[in-house]
């Protein structure tokens, strides 16, 4: 790293130079120029742990110096104040850095993974006397600073109630979801934006109750989060984020005696309403050539109402950034805003303490306390099995010699699943119901018995569909390998065990699954290409093989089992029935090789270890 310029003093205040450790999008799209852009401060020095990515945004935005080490950033002289925008992890650690090393500090929210987190690192900037700000950007947005004025005006007469609703269908963010490193979900991440608002315009706020779900199955962190509160003037509250819904929403209502504004909560530029009720005393601009119009209007009771538009705001963080630049240029920036960023950390961590079993610890670390659909999946297989669910030695034999054992009546509530018209995959991961059939108590605990272990993971699902009239069949193969399980360390593939629900009456007439006794003892053929491995063709499976192949008729809601590596396949349906099933795979836990899937656990009792599934090739040697 170099260093060109000393800390300029100009005549009102000194220039404040600004360090970023963790320059990546948030940084870059929302804050970027805006250092540079500000005549009182400077960019002096960026840091990323990618030496092409960090030297690329210091020539983007004007930093004097790029590192990968993040002390250099918070050591350099020049440097009076350091912006943190790493993932929330590495909040404290940095923080706590910067508050040793004398300098102010402005984090990222949300800052830190939990409350805790946070009031650590308050104790120590207030110990070492220096600011300490989180990025709550919005309340310094012209649009919000409007609503603000709005209320404290009186437009609105007294304010009764706050309503705020934002839904998004889920979306792909790994490490947003990765808990260890985020704190939380999406409302973790975003929530606090809209709670920081609330409590400029209403505050402080009072939490009076919330309910967490986990929807998505994929996960273990909250989906949707309901939470109720009362602002310091009486007005009452409520607000919803829901992460798993099937299209977008964000709506603010905020409702008064005189009124009411109707807004977008998160955008920072669409227009703000403000409706107000024909018995108000409204004040309309001589300006405004609808003027007449509109007390017309109030007369006959139609209301009138003003419309408020804003222009694009490219870099949103720059009037915070401005905010705090002036604050430490002219020695005014006191404690920063983390008192009111604490009150936020507060609701947002009484919210979500239930869910999670508390949020005073490394919570990440014990996730069979949290209340998600894995846990109760989990809870609701543990224990000891049933008579109804268990199987005789005899089944347990024929299991072992024929490779397959059924039917069995699914005991969950299968008939409520909508088959799609494309197959996708892993229907299990994005939709609750799927996923509360596929590991339910009446499938999970047999497949442990005939695997043998007690402990077995979840690890795929697809729908199998032929409809009426269908040439498409299914070719002899075996389950095994890249995608069906994967394979151990020294090269083995590695054996799993298949349940096919039937959501159709299934036979052989439309195409229900046919299978060769006792061939998963051993892989056959090109095992690797599955359905394309042509082994009838090649002779692999013979007519002998064929001639012993049997069909499993199956009733809607029943299921059957059988190994992966056993030789199966299904002929088209020339029916006018629809053949349509829900295969369900598993593996025994401790054997989670395959980085398609995502493996949940599932414990089933307790019972001798056996190892069925293994006294096959090539596990046999």
């Amino acid at each position: 790293m170099k260093s060109e310029t000393n800390i300029q003093e100009t005549g009102q205040g000194r220039t404040i130079g600004w360090g970023i450790v963790g320059c990546g999008d948030v940084a870059d799209r929302k804050a970027g120029a805006s250092f540079n852009g500000n005549p009182h401060s400077r960019l002096v020095a960026v840091m990323r742990r990618n030496a092409e990515a960090a030297a690329a945004f210091a020539e983007r935005h004007g930093a004097e110096n790029w590192s990968t080490d993040a002390e250099e950033v918070i050591l350099h002289p020049d440097v009076d104040v350091v912006y943190i925008a790493t993932p929330p992890a590495h909040h404290l650690e940095f923080a706590l850095r910067v508050a040793d090393a004398g300098k102010a500090c402005l984090v990222e929210k949300p800052a830190g993974r939990s409350l805790a987190e946070l009031s650590r690192m308050h104790d120590a900037f207030r110990a070492a006397g220096l600011p300490l700000y989180v990025s709550y950007y919005r309340r310094h947005l012209e649009r919000f600073r409007k609503v603000k004025s709005l209320l404290d005006a009186g437009s609105l007469g007294e304010v009764i109630s706050v309503d705020y609703r934002i839904s998004k269908p889920p979306k792909s963010k790994p490490w947003a979801l990765d808990l260890e490193m985020s704190g939380g979900g999406y409302f973790y991440s975003i929530s606090g934006h809209m709670l920081d608002l609330f409590d400029d315009w209403f505050g402080p706020l009072e939490f009076t109750g919330a309910a967490v779900r986990n929807a998505l199955p994929e996960h273990i962190v909250e989906d949707a989060v309901s939470l109720s509160f009362q602002g310091r003037s009486g007005v009452v509250g409520s607000a919803l984020w829901n992460f798993a819904s099937s299209r977008s929403s964000d709506e603010l209502v905020i409702d008064g005696t005189r009124g009411r504004i109707r807004m977008s909560g998160t955008s920072t530029n669409k227009p703000i309403r403000i409706e107000y009720s024909h018995k108000a005393r409204v004040r309309i601009s001589q300006s405004k050539p609808e003027r007449v119009l509109s007390q017309v209007k109030q007369k006959v009771g139609l209301g009138v109402g003003e419309t408020f538009r804003f222009a694009d705001t490219p870099l949103p963080h720059a009037p915070m950034l401005a905010r705090i630049t002036e604050d430490l240029r002219v020695g005014k920036a006191n404690a920063g805003n983390i008192e009111t960023a604490l009150r936020t950390a507060r609701i947002v961590d009484a919210a979500l303490s239930p869910y999670y079993g508390g949020r005073e610890d490394n919570f990440w670390e014990r996730p069979h306390t949290f209340r998600s659909l894995q846990v109760q999946a989990l809870e609701r297989n543990r224990g000891p099995i049933p008579p109804e669910h268990q199987l005789s030695e005899e089944q347990l034999s024929t299991f072992e010699r024929d490779g397959y054992l059924g039917p069995f009546t699914c005991e969950a509530d299968w008939d409520r699943l909508i088959v799609p018209v494309k197959k996708g995959r892993n229907p299990h991961m994005r939709e609750a119901d799927v996923f509360e059939v596929s590991s339910h108590p009446s499938i999970v605990r047999r497949v442990a018995q005939v695997m043998g272990r007690p402990h077995i993971s979840l690890f795929k699902t697809r729908f199998v569909v032929k409809m009426p009239q269908s040439d498409m069949d299914v070719a002899w193969h075996q389950d095994s390998g890249e995608r069906n399980g994967g394979y151990t360390p020294d090269g083995k593939p590695v054996p799993t065990v298949v349940v096919w629900l039937a959501l159709d009456d299934v036979d052989l007439d439309n195409g229900g699954v046919e299978v060769i006794p006792g061939s998963h003892t051993r892989l056959v053929g090109d095992f690797g290409k599955r359905i394309r491995a042509e082994l009838v063709e090649k002779g692999v499976v013979t007519e002998a093989d064929l001639a012993r192949a049997v069909s499993v008729p199956l009733a809607k809601g029943e299921f059957f089992m059988f190994h992966a590596w056993l030789l199966h396949g299904s002929r088209p349906n020339k029916s006018d029935r629809r053949r349509a099933g829900l295969n369900i795979r598993f593996a025994p836990t401790g054997f989670e090789y395959d980085d398609e899937f995502v493996y949940i656990p599932l414990e089933c009792g307790e019972f001798p270890v056996s190892d069925r599934i293994f006294r096959t090739e090539p596990w046999a040697a």
